[in-house]
């Protein structure tokens, strides 16, 4: 079985993304089973929350300057194939330059996140400080392509985007759709993306590349459709 999440796709990459309707997703989501044999992998239900620092320094690089941007955040996973019967989160630093992601994570049980987030984890220094809040919680389901360890493609549906308070985001106890509750928006589109090593994807995966900036963000889309937030008049495109 492939190592999904701890591969080095993940750890250093190229991404690019694409937002679809469900025609246009159902057709392509058709041809990467072809890539799989045939098989449709099962879906994983992600609840992330993102972290910024007072006046939202982060989520206005992500909006402002989307290929030079920082983003913390923790992310859940049902099922979690490798707890082992404990609650657990995987904190991550995604810094993404110049067209490369590099991501670094650290698993953290649920019952140590408020330390962590507060600077207690050496792997993460760009968080030390204590000065992180959660400002946005994103909860969606996730089909994950992979046929090789040098690419991979997700495909994210029913993302709803939610207001979330301290209390919940550090809470010891599992943080899922059902505590938050309903969203504040849900976005009825999907967001297929794109995660490869340089190597060479087939003809008709390369050719969903758009070029230019990142395409999605769900930390500007959450935090434009949560908290009204426009960094310098820019907003994110409606749809």
């Amino acid at each position: 079985m492939l190592s999904f999440a701890e591969g080095e796709v993940t750890k250093l990459r190229r991404e690019f993304k694409r937002v679809l309707d469900g025609t246009d997703a159902a057709a392509v989501c058709a041809r990467l089973s072809q890539e799989l044999g045939g098989c449709l992998p099962p879906p994983t239900r992600i609840v992330s929350v993102y972290f910024d620092k007072q006046g939202y320094p982060l989520a206005e690089r992500a909006m402002l300057t989307p290929d030079n941007c920082l983003k913390v955040r923790t992310k859940e996973y049902s099922p979690d194939v490798g707890a082992g019967g404990r609650e657990r989160v995987v904190l991550e630093v995604k810094r993404e330059r110049g067209g490369l992601t590099q991501k670094r994570r650290v698993w953290v049980p649920r019952a140590e996140l408020g330390r962590a987030i507060r600077g207690g984890v050496s792997l993460l220094p760009l968080i030390a400080g204590g000065s992180l809040a959660p400002v946005l919680a994103v909860t969606y389901r996730r089909h994950v392509y992979q046929v090789s360890q040098s690419w991979r493609v997700t495909v994210d549906r029913n993302i709803g985007f939610h207001a979330v308070s301290p209390e919940l985001a550090l809470s010891p106890t599992a943080l899922t759709v059902e505590r938050l509750g309903l969203p504040a928006w849900e976005d009825s589109r999907v967001v297929l993306e794109v995660k490869h090593l340089g190597a060479e994807l087939p003809e008709w995966l390369a050719a969903l590349n758009p070029g230019g900036a990142p395409a999605y963000s769900k930390f500007a889309e959450g935090m434009a459709r949560v908290h009204a937030f426009a960094a310098a008049g820019v907003g994110v495109a409606r749809g």
